[in-house]
């Protein structure tokens, strides 16, 4: 159950940190999910909304890594991994093909049975870390511990980030270059 915990808050740091670099990428990708006629407003909302799920991810994958035994976190990351589920759902059956940004632009893989089948696993490991992770004597970890996994966890989410952000850059490069 640790492993499946472990490899779970692993995912959220990355995506979360995979999503910064192109917020309104990721933005564009929620008002997917607007009513058809929604109100500017509602749109405009995305951007804020983008914001929370990144921030959701990053604190929730932290937390979830570097304190294993905090039993709180484990219904909030199953949470997450149910919303996964529900917005690959509503994607593969509307959106099929457009891209889902889950990843930022890590990945350009769009909406599809795969990334369907991805997120049902992704809420299986949570599941199977709500069943409870119990700290054995062997993780009562010292606070130094803590503190380096969780300068893991910000290694992980930056390196994401930054690995999105080249991407980025160089798929802009490469349209201008194009044009």
């Amino acid at each position: 159950m640790l492993a499946a915990k472990a490899a779970v808050a692993v995912l959220l740091l990355a995506s979360g940190g995979a999503k910064l670099p192109d917020l309104s990428g990721f933005a564009a990708t929620i008002g997917l999910f607007a009513p058809a006629r929604a109100p500017a407003r509602v749109l405009a909302a995305a951007h804020h909304v983008a914001v929370a799920i990144v921030a959701a991810e990053l604190a929730t994958g932290a937390v979830s890594l570097c304190w294993p035994g905090i039993a709180w976190v484990n219904p909030v990351v199953l949470a997450l991994s149910c919303s996964f589920v529900l917005v690959a759902s509503v994607g593969y059956a509307r959106h099929r093909g457009r891209p889902c940004h889950c990843f930022g632009s890590l990945t350009k893989r769009g909406f599809g049975l795969a990334s369907l089948l991805r997120a049902l696993v992704i809420m299986m490991a949570a599941a199977a870390a709500c069943a409870g992770v119990r700290p054995a004597p062997v993780l009562h970890f010292s606070l130094a511990f803590h503190l380096l996994l969780l300068a893991a966890a910000v290694l992980m989410a930056t390196a994401a980030a930054a690995g999105a952000r080249a991407l980025l850059t160089q798929s802009a490069s490469t349209r201008a270059a194009a044009a």
